[in-house]
């Protein structure tokens, strides 16, 4: 399986021509459109559905431009914005162009479904990224037979080691094992508005407002409502309030507290600000606001655990006993979807430095990788960040991600061209050769 590991600014319009034959335009353009329409209704989802659907967003932005001028224009335009999608295009047609027509015909139609799914979009999304990563390291790729339909792993290093490299891949998002979704928060936001809004008129100053469930969000319109309806009592009342269904806590706070961030591009600052304000950790949070010069901060959390180990732990167990074959060595990668490369990096110095307490991360692998029962296949398990785009010159710009693996040695079937097939970056990108 050939992937580019770089595009050429004079194949862009010829690549994304190409995809759009074969893929067809509708499925973003339709995609973009339903999306639109679910904004209109509920103004809070653009960043959350722009976030979850970029790629759909870019793909319909490169179709605008096409009919604008008839082509890509790649020298009249910056398209950095869409590099993102074009990387997607190219893998997508040199893993077309490697099929056989059974396979090729299948994977088209999960290209397409992935437009409707984002879950689909990012799994895919991984499998490429890590395609480009062993194609950059020169080794043969090659898709599983799935003629039978059935589950199975993802990719099959043909060329390392004694049997060859099975490898599944999982891409992991910042909602896995969340009680409360972003999409329910903000859906439980907007049919708060006017409540909050009549609760806070005349607010000057800034008010926190804690609401914490005993499980997840109400399924029915009522009964959401109905939860509406007290926290604009407790607002009014000025005193915290506990409900069947939830505990709502309140308490003011200096809204110059919030000067100067940009809400539309809010950071690691504004995440520790809003924690410190209201007292909560990692948790869904809207600021408001007010036309009187007040803030409103609204958080929503649950009084279970969100459960990210545990989905993780689903996930990899799946893959191990249902999806990799243990005819072959087998590997384990997950990709972190709210993580950064940095923030994978420093996670890996901190579990390297003597004394220090081992990450949640670290002792969660070594835990399952020490189950031999029905593993002993897995040679290891690793954890990708998303790749971020970098401009290393005028003409070149390229995306990098960091990984942070975790070795099983002790398997039967390990063998030492296993040892640092992540110590480089992965990286594709697109260069301008003038």
């Amino acid at each position: 399986m050939p992937f580019k590991t770089s595009i050429h600014d004079y194949e862009i319009d010829q690549l994304f021509r190409r995809f759009r034959h074969i893929i067809g335009d509708s499925n973003w353009r339709q995609r973009v459109k339903k999306l639109e329409e679910e904004i209109r209704g509920n103004k809070f989802l653009r960043h959350h559905l722009l976030q979850e659907n970029d790629i759909a967003y870019q793909l319909n932005q490169c179709s605008n431009l096409e009919c604008q001028y008839g082509t890509l224009p790649v020298n009249r335009l910056d398209l950095s914005s869409v590099y993102p999608a074009l990387a997607f295009v190219s893998h997508c047609l040199s893993t077309l162009d490697s099929m056989d027509s059974e396979n090729r015909t299948r994977a088209i139609g999960r290209i397409q479904g992935a437009f409707r799914n984002p879950e689909d979009m990012r799994a895919l999304q991984f499998e490429f990224t890590v395609g480009l990563h062993f194609a950059k390291l020169d080794h043969r790729l090659a898709w599983p037979d799935r003629e039978d339909g059935g589950d199975t792993y993802d990719l099959l290093v043909e060329d390392i080691g004694p049997k060859g490299l099975e490898v599944e891949c999982k891409a992991v998002s910042e909602e896995k094992g969340r009680r409360i979704s972003t999409r329910q928060a903000l859906e439980f936001w907007n049919l708060m508005q006017r409540d909050l809004l009549d609760a806070t008129r005349g607010q000057h100053g800034g008010l926190s407002i804690v609401i914490t469930l005993p499980g997840k969000l109400p399924i029915s319109f009522a009964e959401r409502a109905k939860l509406s309806k007290h926290v604009a009592k407790a607002i009014s009342s000025g005193q915290n309030q506990i409900c069947p269904q939830a505990a709502i806590s309140i308490h003011n706070f200096d809204a110059q507290l919030l000067t100067g961030i940009d809400w539309n591009n809010a950071g690691p600052r504004a995440r520790e600000l809003i924690e410190s304000i209201t007292g909560t950790t990692n948790r869904q949070a809207m600021v408001t606001g007010l036309k009187s010069g007040g803030a409103v901060i609204c958080v929503i959390q649950s009084n279970e655990d969100d459960s990210l180990f545990d989905a993780i732990q689903k996930t990899a167990k799946r893959a191990a006993t249902k999806q990799l074959t243990a005819n072959r060595p087998g590997l384990i990668l997950l990709e972190f979807g709210g993580m950064s490369p940095e923030g994978m990096v420093s996670l890996a110095e901190h579990d390297n430095i003597s004394g220090n307490a081992p990450t949640g991360l670290s002792r969660w692998a070594s835990k399952f990788l020490s189950n031999c029962t029905d593993r002993d296949h897995i040679v290891g398990i690793g954890f990708l960040s998303r790749g971020t785009m970098r401009r290393l010159s005028s003409n070149v710009v390229t995306s990098s991600g960091s990984a942070y693996v975790f070795p099983r040695r002790d398997s039967s079937q390990w063998s030492d061209a296993f040892s640092g097939l992540f110590n480089q970056e992965t990286e594709s990108a697109v260069q301008n050769p003038g």
